[in-house]
């Protein structure tokens, strides 16, 4: 099960994941994002803290929606990456390939 939940901040869209983010789920995550995509927004900040977790599916649905964000100019920050998500974040090259900040803050977008 995933849950979903978005904030504004500032020119950002904050999104809050808790749950499992895996074949299962990864559709409705991208529904989700791409639904605030499509509503003009430019910048995403993925908040992970209550991942549980993250499956390659779930990688690949993060790639995806990076791909889409940065073709339209955006910019995609993550926040809450610990654990066995951060392990994931590492295996998959995502440290390297993304912003990760240890909290959200205004001056993030």
């Amino acid at each position: 099960m995933l849950e979903l939940s978005n904030r504004k901040l500032d020119h950002a869209e904050v999104v809050a994941a808790k749950g499992r983010l895996d074949s299962t789920t990864a559709g409705l995550f991208e529904a989700h994002c791409c639904d605030l995509l499509h509503a003009g927004c430019r910048t995403m900040v993925f908040d992970f803290q209550e991942l549980q977790f993250l499956s390659s599916e779930g990688l690949r649905a993060i790639l995806g929606l990076s791909k889409r964000i940065h073709a339209g100019g955006g910019k995609l920050v993550f926040t809450g990456i610990h654990g066995s998500i951060r392990d994931m974040f590492d295996i998959a090259g995502f440290l390297d390939a993304f912003p990760v900040v240890d909290q959200v803050e205004p001056d993030i977008a």
